[in-house]
C-alpha cells in the first residue's frame, strides 16, 4: 500500500510562503496548540466535517442523509459533531456546500498530479511548492517524495514548520528543500508551554541544527499582542536568532489579525481574540529595528 498523508487543503496560485506563484499544501495534524493559530482545521490528523452556517440554505438534505448528526431546531440547522465519523456523505449531498469534508488522504503521486497543473506558472514566475500545515514534517516521507519530484522538474520547494518533530524528520527532507520557514512563537520555554501546549526546547534544537547545514532559512514570528510583543520578548528572540547558524538569512514578523475567527466556527473550535486590530506600523517597525540591529539580519514586517 502506498504511503498517504491527510491533506486539509491545496491552495493553487498563492503569492505568499515563498517566491513566485506557488501551490501551498496544508497537511492536517499538529502537536502544538497555539492559541492564535489560523488553521484550526489542521489541529487533528483525522478527517472532519466543516460546517458553515452562513452558507446553509436549510434544505434538510443533511438531515435526510444523517439524522443522527443533523437536526432542525426552529429555523436553525444543527450539526452534532460528537460521534461523527466524518464519512462525508452529508457533504456529498449538501447543495450549498455548507458542509465539506476536510482531511482526505493523499499519496505522493496524487499530490504531484495537482502540482503539475501549474508547472508553467512556477517556471515563469520562479515559484513552486510550499509544504505547510498543521505540521507538514509529521509526514517526512510524503514531503520528501513530492519535493524530490519537484526538484527533478526544477520547481522551487519550501517547507513551513514549527519544528516540533524528531530531528530525523527534518533531516529526511533537507536534500530536496530549497527554503525553510521556521516559526518561532515565544522565547521563554514555560510561557511557550502555556500558550502552545509544549515547551520550545525541541524546536530550538532543530532550528539550530538546520541553520548550520542548510543554506537558506527564514525565521517567522507571529507577533501576538500581550503574548510575545514586549521588549523582553523581542530581546529573547534576538538572543535565540543570534545563536543560529549562517543559514538563517532573514526574519519576518507577522502582524496580528483575527481573520481566522470564522474558521474556528467551521471546525467547532473555540476562538480566542487577543486584540481588536493589528499592531500599528510604527510598533512593528520598532520590533524589526531591534531584531535587525542585534541579529545582523534583515527583518521585515508582513
Amino acid at each position: 500500500m502506498p504511503v498517504t498523508a491527510p491533506i486539509a487543503n491545496i491552495a493553487r496560485g498563492s503569492l505568499h510562503d515563498g517566491p513566485g506563484v506557488r501551490t501551498v499544501i496544508y497537511f492536517k495534524g499538529c502537536v502544538l496548540r497555539c492559541q492564535w493559530c489560523h488553521n484550526p482545521e489542521t489541529f487533528t490528523a483525522g478527517k472532519q466535517i466543516l460546517f458553515s452556517a452562513v452558507k446553509c440554505i436549510h434544505c434538510g438534505a443533511c438531515v435526510e442523509t444523517c439524522p443522527e448528526h443533523h437536526a432542525v431546531r426552529g429555523e436553525e440547522l444543527v450539526f452534532r459533531r460528537e460521534g461523527c465519523i466524518a464519512c462525508g456523505k452529508c457533504a456529498e449531498n449538501c447543495p450549498s456546500l455548507a458542509l465539506s469534508l476536510c482531511g482526505e488522504e493523499k499519496t505522493a503521486e496524487e499530490l504531484w498530479a495537482q502540482i503539475r497543473k501549474d508547472l508553467h506558472y512556477y517556471l515563469v514566475s520562479g515559484g513552486g511548492v510550499t509544504f505547510s500545515g498543521g505540521e507538514c514534517l509529521l509526514y517526512p516521507q510524503i514531503v520528501a517524495e513530492v519535493a524530490e519530484k519537484c526538484k527533478a522538474e526544477k520547481i522551487h520547494t519550501a517547507v513551513e514548520s514549527a519544528f516540533y518533530v524528531p530531528w530525523e524528520h527534518v533531516e529526511r527532507v533537507i536534500p530536496s528543500v530549497d527554503l525553510f520557514f521556521a516559526d518561532l512563537k515565544i522565547p521563554d520555554s514555560q510561557k511557550h508551554r502555556r500558550f502552545t501546549g509544549r515547551e520550545n526546547g525541541l524546536i530550538l534544537d532543530n532550528v539550530r541544527r538546520l541553520s548550520k547545514i542548510h543554506p537558506h532559512s527564514i525565521i517567522r514570528i507571529p507577533v501576538i499582542p500581550g503574548v510575545n510583543d514586549s521588549r523582553e520578548d523581542m530581546e529573547g528572540f534576538a538572543e535565540i536568532i543570534c545563536s543560529l547558524g549562517e543559514g538563517v538569512k532573514e526574519i519576518e514578523l507577522l502582524r496580528y489579525n483575527h481573520l481566522a475567527e470564522a474558521k474556528y466556527a467551521l471546525s467547532g473550535e473555540t476562538y480566542r481574540k487577543f486584540a481588536d486590530a493589528p499592531q500599528e506600523k510604527e510598533e512593528m517597525e520598532k520590533h524589526c529595528m531591534l531584531l535587525s540591529e542585534k541579529c545582523g539580519r534583515h527583518c521585515f514586517c508582513i
